[in-house]
């Protein structure tokens, strides 16, 4: 077995040899599609007799009304929970961009990828001059006009020093008084602090207790999602807390964490004669594709000390790992091998991760809706994360409801393999690190394939690629023109 780094990803061409445990999963390199930072573009310019007027009044006022208020997030922690907070204000960030929403994260630090910010009482005039500069380029964000999702409001994370009231009015000060601002509070603590029981504009977070905080959510469906989106993550946040070492390089693979493997099902019936959707059953080819899969795990994944630095030699032996797959019965009779080796033949079909539904095109050949659907190929290349089959589902049906199943994901202590359909892959790798929802829709998401998401310190996930070997029989069906989801 011989690991090629290719510019893309990681490809592992696996050989018919009865090596075993060559992969080190504690060192893979995944590819950044998603950027640290967004591009800030400069507003636009308006024209016409009004054009200085506008000019001079659009200083102090955005293009959102006051419901739509832009919102600033605050998040600070106690030093022995830095780690936690910095991973929080990453995954955040990364899921509410997954999600179609507009946010930017800012570090008041010199150096993005710290941990530990600029401290108020110690440094006092580097934590001015950090937080000035999180808090101008917040308002230039701002001003920017970036494209609003669902919330329809632009959001600032600033992680930074605020435990104190000094702190915090200053932090308030740096902001124009003739706008609108909504802020919001986070911090982390081992216990929680009990005279802010009742503070206005705050979430406690006790990583000790496993438990949060909060006050009111009021004013923008911002909040109330910051504090969903936080109380899911608190197990994943107390491991970090209770188990990580504090000390490392940001870009170290969690030590305490498994990874997470996705794999596509085997070659179907509907995939030789070209049709949508169904519950079509795995062809002979697809049944040794499962086969193929379940062999790499038992020479690769099951007994492998490197699968994660913290591995112990009874890790794994009884129920550590988890065999995840959809209500259908081509990624059940996929991911059954899989489960025979791995989970004691224990299978967790969710109907979350059933292939997005087509409506009227379901079992229906390409050829087919061309014929009776000709509108439908067209709408789908003008926009195909929004279109919605007439009486099926749309790829953003898709990202409400995978959300919950993968909040699961991110918590789970056990090495989940999950067995996919396409459009589901395109979608939950979306969010593991891979390619934006925008571009995954028309990226393939081959059989034969294995991806392996690792998260480093900082909360960024990577995602590698594994390829298996190609199947001994080429014999695709003929004539199959169909692109995928």
């Amino acid at each position: 077995m011989v690991l090629v780094q290719l510019r893309a990803s990681n490809i592992c061409d696996v050989d018919d040899a009865k090596e075993t445990n060559t992969i080190d999963f504690r060192h893979m390199v995944g590819v950044e599609y998603h950027t640290p930072r967004e591009v800030v573009r400069p507003p636009p310019s308006l024209t016409g007799t009004e054009a200085h007027h506008m000019a001079m009044t659009s200083t102090g006022l955005y293009r959102f009304s006051n419901a739509t208020s832009p919102v600033v997030i605050f998040v600070s922690s106690e030093e022995r929970c830095s780690l936690s907070a910095r991973f929080f204000c990453t995954r955040f960030v990364h899921y509410f961009r997954w999600i179609g929403e507009s946010v930017q994260l800012f570090v008041a630090s010199k150096n993005f990828q710290d941990h530990r910010p600029a401290p108020y009482a110690r440094q006092r005039d580097i934590w001015l001059q950090e937080n000035h500069r999180c808090v101008s380029a917040a308002l230039s964000y701002f001003d920017s006009d970036p494209k609003l999702g669902f919330a329809a409001t632009p959001v600032a994370v600033i992680f930074t020093d605020c435990d104190c009231a000094d702190a915090r009015r200053s932090l308030v000060s740096a902001l124009p008084a003739d706008r609108s601002f909504l802020i919001r509070y986070v911090r982390f603590s081992e216990e929680w602090e009990s005279h802010r029981c009742n503070s206005y504009r705050f979430i406690d977070v006790s990583l000790q207790r496993q438990a949060l905080r909060a006050s009111r959510s009021s004013g923008s469906i911002v909040c109330s999602s910051l504090t969903r989106f936080l109380n899911s993550m608190l197990p994943t946040l107390y491991q970090l807390y209770s188990e990580e070492p504090q000390e490392g390089a940001p870009g170290d693979t969690l030590k305490s964490f498994p990874p997470i493997f996705f794999t596509r099902h085997g070659q179907s019936e509907y995939n030789i004669e070209d049709r949508l959707g169904g519950d079509p059953d795995l062809t002979e080819t697809g049944c040794v594709d499962a086969e193929d899969i379940a062999r790499f795990f038992e020479l690769q994944v099951k007994t492998n000390v490197n699968l994660f630095e913290f591995r112990t030699t009874v890790w794994g032996e009884d129920d550590d790992f988890e065999v995840w797959c959809s209500q259908l019965r081509r990624t059940q009779r996929t991911a059954q091998p899989t489960a025979d080796i791995l989970s004691h033949g224990v299978l967790k079909p969710f109907k979350s991760l059933n292939e997005i539904h087509a409506g009227i095109c379901e079992d229906m050949t390409n050829e087919e809706v061309k014929l009776l659907y000709p509108f439908i190929q067209l709408f789908r290349h003008t926009d195909k994360v929004g279109f919605r089959y007439p009486d099926g589902e749309s790829y953003v049906d898709l990202v409400r409801r995978l959300t919950p199943l993968l909040n699961d994901l991110n918590n789970c202590r056990k090495c989940v393999v999950v067995v996919a359909h396409q459009a589901v892959l395109r979608t939950m790798l979306s969010f593991f690190g891979g390619r934006p929802v925008e571009e995954a829709v028309h990226a393939p998401c081959p059989q034969r394939t294995i991806w392996v998401c690792t998260m480093n310190r900082l909360g960024e996930p990577r995602l590698a690629e594994i390829a298996l070997s190609p199947r001994q029989s080429q014999d695709e069906g003929p004539g199959v023109s169909w692109e995928g989801w």
